[in-house]
């Protein structure tokens, strides 16, 4: 089977300062894809560009095979009508409902009937364990209620690939479990690939197939959380192990950080 995303020698850069530098890596349908690193790695700039909020200097992405770098605004559009974001913040409008929220694509984009809609907006809802929710307001739901609502709108138009930035962010460890949990059930119900930017590692060990560990804008390893463990690699050892910086670098790569973009 091809891979359902294909990056090749991707260089992205802010002015002068390169922030991806040659990045290679698939990532297989029906997979939990994890694109781990620390601050200023660049793991936010890769997933703006896989999901086409960006262009890059050089190299290229490829989305069922077909190159979405090079497409024309319109062919771009209908590439991520197969595509779902779930943003860190979850980005619902506050204005209208948890309903009105996920329903919102389907009304941008389809011509579908409005009693349509409103059952397909209902099994998301159910999907996410937000049955009942749907009359809420963003406000009004806790922080864990609107990732799942912010997942649910992600789900509202089938999509074959869903981005997740950073979805454990701000969550207490029973609620981020849950949210992991989610992640993995969706996978498995319908084969729905995942690619997920995170720095949790407890995150990292639920719910990743393969992980790419992304170091100073490029690629330091892909693979298996297991092989990425055995990786003789410095860096990835360092941040699996949570060792600090040696007392005599630290300043140094502190000031590094202050000039780098994620």
């Amino acid at each position: 089977m091809e891979p359902i995303i294909v990056v090749e020698d991707l260089q992205v850069a802010y002015g002068d300062k390169v922030v991806l530098d040659g990045i290679n890596l698939s990532v297989e349908p029906g997979e939990v894809f994890v694109i781990l690193g620390g601050s200023g790695s660049g793991k936010t700039t890769l997933l703006r560009n896989l999901v086409g909020l960006m262009r890059p200097q050089a190299g290229r992405i490829l989305i069922d095979g077909r190159d979405f770098t090079s497409m024309s605004a319109a062919e771009r559009m209908d590439i991520r009508r197969t595509m779902g974001m779930c943003f860190q913040g979850s980005a619902l409008l506050g204005s209208l409902s948890v309903a009105d929220n996920v329903a919102l694509p389907l009304r941008e984009h389809t011509k579908l009937e409005e009693s349509t809609i409103d059952i397909m907006t209902r099994i998301k809802l159910e999907l996410v364990g937000l049955g009942g929710f749907e009359d809420y307001l963003p406000s009004e739901l806790s922080g864990g209620m609107r990732k799942r609502a912010g997942i649910a709108r992600a789900m509202a138009m089938d999509p074959k690939v869903i981005f997740y930035d950073e979805p454990s962010a701000g969550l207490d460890p029973i609620v981020a479990a849950g949210l992991d949990e989610l992640i993995r059930t969706m996978q498995s119900t319908f084969n729905l690939t995942s690619v997920v930017v995170t720095h949790e590692m407890e995150s990292v060990r639920i719910i990743a197939d393969r992980v790419c560990v992304l170091h100073q804008g490029r690629v330091a390893g892909i693979g298996s959380l297991d092989e990425l463990e055995r990786s003789d690699h410095q860096y990835i050892q360092q941040f699996f192990a949570r060792r600090p910086d040696d007392p005599g670098t630290a300043d140094a790569d502190y000031a590094r950080s202050l000039t780098n973009i994620d």
